[in-house]
């Protein structure tokens, strides 16, 4: 059923306005003493992509299919730089079920959290996946 979870996770993102673009951006949240020249600046990014929002600032997923100690640490700090680091269980677009979808964008006035939450997820009452 993942490939029917993705569909609907996928529909979910955009009925909130999203849209998503492959890969990240310059302004990605960056690890410190590592180029953005290479693959990964974090072992915990995999699946990356970008969700646009014409109101909200943009936000940097990626998909790891597992998170240890270290990486734990990495978001704590990404968060105390100013980031906002959420794990968005119920949304993963790109295998549903076996990843797990974080959500970093740049914390500001701006920043709609109950846009960005998972537990916010409407749908069909009649859906077969919720």
């Amino acid at each position: 059923m993942s490939h029917l979870e993705a569909v609907h996770n996928e529909a979910i993102v955009k009925a909130r306005g999203f849209r998503r673009v492959k890969g990240w951006d310059q302004h990605r949240p960056n690890y410190p003493g590592r180029s953005l020249g290479e693959h990964h600046a974090y072992d915990w990014e995999d699946h990356c992509y970008m969700l646009k929002h014409k109101e909200a600032p943009t936000v940097y997923v990626s998909e790891p299919y597992d998170l240890e100690g270290e990486d734990f640490a990495e978001l704590a700090e990404l968060a105390k730089d100013g980031w906002h680091v959420q794990i968005n269980e119920g949304l993963a677009l790109y295998n549903p079920g076996h990843t797990i979808p974080i959500w970093i964008t740049w914390a500001n006035d701006s920043t709609d959290y109950n846009l960005l939450s998972s537990l916010d997820v409407r749908c069909d009452p009649n859906c077969v996946i919720c």
